[in-house]
This record gives structure tokens, C-alpha cells and sequence, in this order.
């Protein structure tokens, strides 16, 4: 059964807010298409102006990346009290990062891959499209248990 008394209380962001929180952030899910299937991986990345960049090994990923087909990342948060979430999508083209090394690590110093082995491929994700929302989170007594929605989709 859905509660169709309450109305969505969803701020769509505008684009110096998304960047905001791509900054604050470091995690985010990569959508890349290989062949003709749809692959997503975890990455952390860091904003270097107005581009994300990242790290990457030889692989399914690297070679999805090089073709130049345009990919989506996706980072999320919430607030200290977890009252309120966030999500940013970027949509753009991947290529290599043409800048140097050590303007990668001056950015942020701290910033190493999670999955051991070297990551030698810088990759840079050109916006062409930025999105992002914000909402109050719900109280759980509002969404659990789950509730039988298949009626909705008939």
C-alpha cells in the first residue's frame, strides 16, 4: 500500500551544490559500459577543478574507459545526523588525465587506492551533464516492515 498523503520533499541541487558534495566526498559507484554490457565499480576519486579523477589497473574497467564512451559516476552522502542524503551524478567522457602526478597527490595527499596492486592509469571524467538531489530521510516506522507494492505496478 502506498502513503499517498505525503509529497516528496526532494531538492534537486543546483550544479556549484553538487560540486560541493562531490568535494567533501571521495567514494563513488562507476557505470561504464563494456561491450554490451552495463559493469559498475566502486572508485575514489577526488575533484581536481571541475573534473573527477581517479586511479585504475589493466582490466575490464581500464578497457571499458579507453573506448570513449561516455560514462556516469554516482557519489552519495548524508548529514552528521543522518536526517538528510544526498546523490550527485556526473556524466561524461573518460580520458586520460593529462596532468601531472604530483598534481594529482597535491590535491589530496591522503588519497591511495582501497585494493592493493598499482593503479599506474590516471583516468579523468570530463562533466558533459551534473545532477543532484536532496531529501530529509524518512522515519523507518514510514518504510518497515516492507510493504507488498506489486498492486502499484499493475
Amino acid at each position: 500500500m502506498n502513503d499517498h498523503s505525503s509529497s516528496s520533499q526532494t531538492e534537486f541541487l543546483a550544479a556549484h551544490d553538487c560540486w560541493k558534495y562531490l568535494e567533501s566526498s571521495y567514494i563513488g559507484r562507476l557505470a561504464v559500459i563494456d561491450g554490451s554490457n552495463p559493469e559498475i565499480f566502486p572508485v575514489n576519486f577526488t575533484v581536481i577543478g571541475r573534473k573527477l579523477v581517479f586511479r585504475t589497473a589493466p582490466g575490464t574497467k581500464l578497457r571499458a574507459l579507453l573506448t570513449g564512451n561516455a560514462v556516469a559516476l554516482e557519489a552519495d552522502g548524508l548529514n552528521t545526523y543522518a536526517t538528510e542524503v544526498w546523490s550527485v551524478v556526473v556524466k561524461g567522457i573518460p580520458v586520460l588525465f593529462e596532468g601531472d602526478d604530483a598534481d594529482f597527490a597535491d590535491v589530496d595527499p591522503d588519497r591511495r587506492p582501497w585494493e592493493s596492486g598499482l593503479k599506474e592509469h590516471l583516468i579523468c571524467i570530463d562533466p558533459k551533464e551534473i545532477s543532484g538531489r536532496r531529501f530529509a530521510v524518512r522515519s523507518r516506522a514510514r518504510w518497515w516492515p516492507p510493504q507488498d507494492f506489486s498492486a502499484d505496478w499493475l
